[in-house]
């Protein structure tokens, strides 16, 4: 027989910790690896969409900055503000509205022709920017509706990959069959 240490044993026979503490052993069926698999390349792919997402959005704001202050100097330089809603494709009163904000421009002395390419260019930039956010959030919504259905993930792990709040993930995905 071993020497008494002092020291009650970890583990008693029936599975019980020594000290009178509760040991968690539950028998809860293990995710296969396969199932494993597809959650780890869901999960990947969820968080590359996130990255995207971001990086489009940051796109976005820049390009609009850049495009208001555009609309601004050509107001300042004497463009109508109809000829600058007609080229940008906004309406009037933003454009007015974002002409007050910048108030501290001075005339620049740009060609009409000039201001109009420039705000051109631009306008169409951001067309594309906020249609390659579309395609990617379109992307995103069809990850989370194949993980819904093939009950890889549920709401509150969908939320927490996608930084989508779990209502949303519910309304979202709200007339799609889930499985029993």
């Amino acid at each position: 027989m071993p020497a008494h240490t002092g020291s009650a044993p970890a583990v008693s026979l029936q599975g019980r910790a020594a000290t009178g503490r509760y040991a968690y052993r539950a028998k809860a069926p293990r995710p296969e690896a396969s199932d494993h698999a597809e959650h780890a390349k869901l999960a990947y792919a969820l968080g590359v969409h996130r990255q995207l997402l971001s990086h489009a959005q940051s796109a976005i704001r820049t390009l609009t900055a850049a495009r208001n202050e555009l609309i601004a100097q050509a107001i300042e330089d004497g463009l109508t503000i109809a000829t600058v809603s007609a080229v940008t494709g906004e309406n009037m009163k933003s454009v007015r509205t974002i002409a007050l904000a910048y108030d501290d421009l001075h005339p620049g002395g740009v060609p009409r022709s000039a201001h109009v390419a420039a705000l051109k260019q631009k306008s169409e930039e951001l067309r594309a920017a906020e249609q390659h956010r579309h395609r990617i959030t379109e992307r995103r919504e069809a990850l989370i509706v194949m993980a819904l259905r093939n009950q890889v993930c549920d709401d509150l792990e969908l939320a927490s990959l996608t930084g989508l709040t779990p209502d949303h993930i519910r309304r979202s995905t709200r007339g799609i069959a889930r499985p029993a």
